[in-house]
């Protein structure tokens, strides 16, 4: 006699093939253990396994591990027996709608904006190789020292009377014209990188209008 022992956990056959039955070691008749059945389960497709219930198998649909998305774009996994994918379930995640790619790109800029003011901009600050810092909280200095610096020019001061501080965190001396010259330089730096981020949006939203998918991907800094 051949028994099917049955899964504690889900109650579906452990093994469809069976086995002998053990013999009782008194009677020296097969037994039956518990947690099995002499009852041959059911054949089976795919997505599908025999499932024991009460004192009968029954086959139920087996999706178990089957991952799936929606249009929405959200990802769903079934873990249970009996469960199957919805009629509208996708095989990969959707396209991302384009407003949501839109956004995306425009953070994106936003992000490398940011990171190209943190980056300064390289330049000899008294001869000596330094970075000029860039980031948000240091234009309104440099805007504040480009005035002084032309201030002092039209005073006619040429000697070395400005202190500046580039990333080094090294003070240097430098004459109303280097230190105009160097201003200007980072501020045209930070223009530069302002203007970039506009050009960048700019495309975006002329994408986002034609519906142009691939034009809005192909967008980086």
């Amino acid at each position: 006699m051949r028994i099917y022992d049955i899964n504690p956990t889900d109650g579906t056959v452990i093994d469809p093939a069976g086995r002998v039955a053990p013999l009782d070691p008194m009677r020296r008749q097969p037994r039956i253990p518990a947690g099995a059945t002499s009852i041959e389960p059911p054949a089976t497709g795919t997505n599908e396994a025999a499932r024991w219930v009460s004192d009968a198998w029954e086959v139920v649909p087996d999706w178990r591990g089957y991952i799936y998305w929606l249009a929405d774009g959200s990802r769903h996994e079934i873990t249970e027996l009996g469960e199957e994918p919805p009629a509208d379930a996708l095989d990969e995640a959707p396209p991302e709608p384009l407003e949501d790619l839109a956004a995306r790109k425009r953070m994106e800029t936003d992000i490398a904006r940011d990171q190209a003011f943190a980056g300064g901009l390289p330049y000899d600050i008294a001869g000596e190789p330094d970075v000029v810092q860039t980031r948000p909280q240091d234009q309104i200095n440099l805007l504040g020292l480009s005035s002084k610096a032309q201030r002092l020019i039209a005073d006619g001061v040429t000697d070395a009377v400005m202190p500046f501080r580039g990333q080094s965190n090294v003070t240097r001396m430098l004459t109303p014209e280097q230190m105009d010259a160097m201003t200007l330089a980072a501020l045209a730096h930070i223009e530069g990188i302002y203007q970039q981020s506009w050009d960048r949006k700019d495309a975006i939203d002329a994408a986002l209008a034609a519906g142009d998918r691939d034009a809005i991907e192909a967008i980086s800094w």
